[in-house]
């Protein structure tokens, strides 16, 4: 038989029978008998009616599990076993858990000869890449992902160290592989060699965006801009700014923040907002008396990230915001993840509560009441709650 019978599909189909289903679904995937036992299965009234219109009356009223033994007997009557059924109703044999885990590792181990095989011939030792494939944010063997990674690697290896002329990172990734951002750490294929060049080192591989990036890549010879990557400050008090008008924003790329630099006078506390609507809002109405403010300007760029660690290296307090909205839940996560001790700044659920009417929750991280509600809360909507803030925490006129 090469198809089910209407009615017994039609019965499969019932809220009982399709638990029935489910059960032999599962022991199937054990790599359990079908022949003999009974199906761990709970029915109501009516789904025990419904799996009676197949097992009978009498089972129905005698309360009794459903058996194989009984499912047997009654699909013979329809030239079926319970296996065939199963295939008939699944569209094909149904897959057994050791025959998926075994077909896993087969295609894991292929896939792992071949990356292997690949890197060799571009120049990358076994060693260094088992290392690489054993670390947390390698990709999984077996699905293809990484043998396609390993591909475009070996387009880029093989220039690596570089020993000519200055090369920045973006001429290289344009020459590698025609895209010039394709190195670029937001790509998988950026971090993936830095973090081969650190383990070919013997140095940590870089876990974000910052020191560790710009050192792996150096050590190869290749350079990363630093005059496209900047952040926008207000009154951040440091010794390579001191020819900037106190009270005027100014911008500062990365550039500026590679050579040594320091705090000309710590201040206690440094806020971190996303939008440049706020620095702009806070030095026309503070001025010179606002507190030191960092801008990230969309996510942060290395410059940002950079100023960030030197502030919490230097004891400042850092707080940080942005808006609610799924953007904003990266752009401070991807601070706090570079400054652990950065607390929010009304970024919060009490804040997205009190503004949407919405009912105030405990909770301090607004992602689940995002998710619930999807409204995006803009820093420019509580402008004036974080000029409050900032008029608040201004330091005191002598």
């Amino acid at each position: 038989m090469d198809e089910l019978p209407a009615g017994l599909l039609a019965w499969a189909a019932l809220p009982g029978p399709a638990l029935v289903v489910q059960a032999i679904s599962r022991r199937i995937h054990r790599g359990g008998g079908l022949e003999r036992g009974s199906l761990k299965v709970t029915l109501t009234t009516e789904q025990r009616r419904q799996v009676g219109r197949l097992l009978g009356v009498d089972w129905e009223v005698s309360g009794k599990a459903v058996t194989l033994r009984a499912l047997g007997v009654a699909l013979a009557h329809h030239g079926l076993t319970v296996g065939r059924f199963a295939e008939l109703l699944h569209g094909g044999p149904l897959p057994v858990a050791w025959e998926l885990a075994a077909a896993q590792q087969r295609a894991q181990q292929r896939e792992r000869r071949l990356v292997l095989d690949t890197l060799g011939r571009a120049g990358l030792s076994g060693g260094i890449v088992e290392i690489w494939l054993a670390g947390p944010r390698a990709p999984k063997l077996g699905s293809g992902r990484v043998e396609e990674l390993a591909g475009r690697i070996a387009g880029v290896w093989p220039l690596l160290p570089w020993t000519g002329p200055p090369k920045r990172l973006g001429q290289l990734a344009a020459e590698a592989t025609g895209d010039a951002h394709a190195l670029d750490y937001i790509t998988e294929l950026g971090r993936t060699i830095a973090r081969l060049i650190a383990i070919r080192n013997g140095s940590p591989p870089p876990a974000r965006p910052g020191r560790q990036w710009r050192a792996a890549w150096a050590s190869a010879g290749v350079r990363c801009d630093t005059v496209s990557s900047r952040v926008l400050t207000l009154n951040v008090p440091l010794d390579i700014t001191a020819g900037h008008r106190r009270g005027a924003p100014s911008w500062l790329t990365l550039r500026d923040l590679l050579e040594p630099w320091s705090f000309a006078s710590v201040p206690s506390v440094l806020f971190v907002c996303e939008n440049p609507a706020v620095v702009e809002a806070a030095a026309d109405e503070l001025g010179e008396n606002c507190p030191s403010l960092v801008c990230t300007d969309g996510m942060p760029a290395l410059a940002a990230l950079d100023l960030l660690i030197g502030a919490a290296e230097a004891g400042i307090d850092v707080r940080v915001r942005a808006d609610i909205d799924s953007a904003g839940m990266v752009i401070v996560r991807t601070v706090q993840s570079a400054v652990a001790t950065a607390q929010p700044w009304r970024f919060d659920t009490q804040t997205y509560a009190s503004h949407f009417g919405l009912e105030t929750c405990a909770d301090t991280w607004p992602a689940d009441l995002h998710a619930q509600y999807s409204k995006d809360l803009h820093e420019e909507a509580i402008l004036p709650l974080l000029l409050a803030d900032l008029r608040a925490a201004a330091p005191p006129v002598c």
